[in-house]
C-alpha cells in the first residue's frame, strides 16, 4: 500500500513538472500580421498557433489562412528534440516532422524536416509577462533559396 501511495505521488509530482516546464506556452497565441515580417512576402491573411498539454507532453497545432486558403497542422510531442508526425490539411505531398527543444522558461525551438531532410527553424520566445510570443524562423525553400519571418503573436 505505502509503495503505491508513493509512486501515485511520484507520477503527480512528475506530471506537475512536466507541466510547469510549459506553462508560459500554454494556450492560444494570435498572429499581429501587421506587426510581423515576411521575407519575402506575403504573410498570412490570419493564424492562430495553439499550445495544450497531452498527458506527459504537449500537442501543437497551427491554423491560419494564406493566399491558397486555410491550412491546419498538428503534432503531439516532447521538448526532447526527436521527430514527431506532423498532420496536416491541405494535406502534404512531402512528409513533415516536427523536434521540440525547451530553452528555458521562455524558449522553445522547432526543427521541421521535410521527407527527412532540416528545412525550417523555428525560435519561439515568450515575452516575461507571458502576454506576447516572438517567433523567428529561417527556413530553406525547394529552390534553394533562404526565406525568413518574424511573427509577433498575442495570447488570447
Amino acid at each position: 500500500m505505502k509503495s503505491a501511495t508513493l509512486v501515485a505521488g511520484l507520477l503527480v509530482f512528475m506530471i506537475q513538472f512536466t507541466v510547469a516546464q510549459y506553462q508560459l506556452f500554454v494556450g492560444s497565441w494570435k498572429a499581429d500580421i501587421a506587426k510581423s515580417t515576411y521575407q519575402p512576402g506575403p504573410g498570412p491573411k490570419s493564424e492562430i498557433l495553439r499550445f495544450e498539454p497531452v498527458g506527459d507532453g504537449f500537442k501543437v497545432s497551427l491554423d491560419g489562412v494564406n493566399q491558397q486558403g486555410p491550412y491546419h497542422s498538428e503534432a503531439t510531442g516532447k521538448f526532447d528534440s526527436i521527430d514527431v508526425p506532423v498532420m496536416a490539411t491541405p494535406a502534404r505531398q512531402a512528409r513533415f516532422t516536427y523536434a521540440f527543444s525547451r530553452v528555458d522558461d521562455h524558449t522553445w525551438d522547432i526543427v521541421i524536416k521535410v521527407n527527412g531532410e532540416r528545412r525550417i527553424s523555428v525560435h519561439n520566445v515568450v515575452s516575461d509577462d507571458g502576454k506576447t510570443m516572438r517567433g523567428v524562423s529561417t527556413a530553406v525553400t525547394n529552390q534553394g533559396q533562404i526565406t525568413s519571418q518574424v511573427v509577433l503573436y498575442e495570447k488570447q
